[in-house]
């Protein structure tokens, strides 16, 4: 009857009851039964050593049964504490992998502002570089028109220079006539004073 009691105990019950605490009751219910086999002549010690050996046996399982059972609810705590350390390490992973998306995240956002920001870059660098061509092809064209209009310069210049002599000579071929005009004015008035004959003014 105490074993069958025993193990309908409740569980918190039966974990918190020893080897030797069973051992102790079971000695007490063979003590007993010894008892009332004493009182009971031959036959009763016959069927209290049976029982004694019976109740031994059983001692033995059952504390070999309790041992093992104390075993495996180490083994259960050990599992239990194994098994939160790991929820919390797993826990920790996921925490840690939401950071690592979000950090992702942030960089695929940066790489792709990078991105455009070359892709801005390289438009305006070809910008530029177009520019520069056209400013180097304006500036060819000017070097040309402003060697151009050096060489005309140049010309003019010297025509300038070869009128200014021409212009020279014929003032001083002017001036030549204009003195041998004079000259020959006086010669002329002196000529007709000779004469006494005065000539009619000559209109021109």
């Amino acid at each position: 009857m105490y074993i069958a009691c025993c193990f309908l105990q409740p569980k918190d019950q039966r974990s918190k009851r020893t080897g030797a605490d069973t051992r102790t009751d079971m000695a007490r219910t063979v003590a007993l039964k010894e008892e009332n086999a004493d009182n009971q002549g031959p036959s009763g010690r016959r069927i209290a050593r049976s029982s004694s050996d019976i109740s031994h046996l059983y001692n033995t399982k059952i504390t070999d049964l309790i041992r093992r059972n104390a075993a495996l609810e180490d083994q259960l705590a050990a599992a239990l504490e194994s098994k939160e350390q790991a929820e919390k390490n797993l826990s920790l992973v996921m925490s840690s992998r939401e950071q690592l998306e979000k950090r992702l995240a942030s960089r695929g956002k940066e790489a792709e502002l990078l991105k455009e920001k070359i892709a801005g870059l390289e438009l305006a660098q070809e910008e530029s570089n177009s520019l520069s061509n056209a400013v180097h092809a304006d500036n060819v064209r000017l070097e040309r028109e402003v060697a151009f209009l050096k060489a005309v310069a140049d010309e003019t210049r010297k025509e300038m220079h070869s009128t200014r002599r021409v212009l020279a000579g014929e003032q001083s071929r002017t001036f030549q006539l204009q003195v041998e005009v004079f000259h020959l004015k006086q010669r002329l008035q002196t000529a007709e004073g000779r004469s006494g004959t005065p000539r009619k003014p000559h209109n021109p």
